[in-house]
């Protein structure tokens, strides 16, 4: 099959030919539609800042859809053969790909396979507002608008609350004003604090940073109200500091997320992406075909990272 392969950390990725995985007693192969790049965590890997797969050549990406080819013993139960479903695993950017059953959601029809090949990102937010107990009224503040950060906007103004999120790219800012919060701040204009708090000068209920820039974490804790609850949405390789004092005085609740929720969360996230309710479609910036998937993702490892929103890849 082909495959799309980091081959260098940090500069290069190449399509290359490898085997077909076959399924274990608790795994399930596909037969991939559509795998979704993260430019957040999985460009974390491609450049060496998180060793997931190991030394390179690695087929990197988590997130892909397609139909079922081979069912392992104990997913027998759940899935069957020509199942659609969208699956988080390893080696994603791949024509077939492995994953263990309970990390596999049935899909209910094929025009959904696209939008929910990106339920990873979505997922993360759910569970971080979860966690958080994001409410109906409540104010929330996101700082950065990367997809993470668009769809914890999404999710939130879904749970009543009202959203203001900031971010220096254009792009993003203006996706986010569209389609994600109530309020957006081009930070790359005016600094994101002082409009926060200019306009709400008790502060966030809930704020969150999503990008893991460990240089935006003192704005957005200092974005919280007195006794608010501050959300570390993003991934932060090595250390993360913070000048205490802005928690400490403030006696800030401190949350830390992981992963993309128990399958009730992301079954409630897919529930909701196959509605439109939950409708990241216009995030989704490029889709290209299998075979210029090398070229774009090269681009990656550019500054013209900052060009993309959301990409999804074609194997059909």
């Amino acid at each position: 099959m082909k495959a799309l392969a980091v081959t260098e950390i940090g500069k290069k990725a190449e399509l290359i030919e490898m085997e077909v995985p076959r399924a274990d007693a608790d795994s399930v192969v596909i037969k991939t539609v559509y795998s979704g790049v993260s430019i957040g965590t999985e460009m974390w890997i491609a450049e060496g800042k998180r060793s997931d797969y190991g030394e390179p050549p690695f087929v990197n990406g988590y997130q892909a859809s397609g139909r079922i080819v081979e069912v392992g013993e104990n997913g027998r139960a759940l899935f069957q053969v020509g199942d659609l479903v969208t699956v988080f695993c390893s080696g994603a950017h791949a024509e077939y790909v492995k994953a263990h059953w309970a990390l596999v959601h049935k899909v209910s029809k094929e025009e959904s396979l696209k939008v929910c090949s990106m339920f990873v990102q979505p997922s993360v937010a759910a569970n971080a507002w979860n966690m958080a107990g994001v409410n109906m009224g409540d104010l929330v503040y996101i700082a950065g608008q990367g997809l993470i950060g668009q769809c914890a906007a999404m999710i939130a103004r879904l749970r009543g609350a009202y959203v203001v999120a900031s971010d220096i790219s254009q792009d993003r800012i203006e996706r986010s004003r569209a389609y994600c919060a109530d309020w957006t701040i081009d930070a790359s204009e005016q600094p994101a604090l002082a409009a926060f708090l200019e306009r709400f000068p008790k502060g966030a209920d809930i704020a969150a940073e999503s990008t893991g820039f460990e240089a935006l974490l003192d704005d957005a804790m200092s974005a919280c109200r007195t006794k608010g609850t501050f959300v570390f949405m993003g991934w932060y390789p090595g250390r993360a500091s913070f000048a205490f004092n802005t928690p400490h005085n403030k006696q800030l609740n401190a949350l830390f997320p992981c992963f993309i929720g128990e399958r009730p969360v992301r079954e409630g996230v897919i529930r909701l992406m196959e509605s439109g309710t939950l409708n990241i479609l216009p995030l989704i910036t490029h889709e290209v075909g299998w075979e210029e998937s090398e070229a774009i993702y090269n681009t990656l490892f550019t500054k013209r990272r900052n060009d993309y929103n959301g990409i999804v890849i074609r194997w059909e």
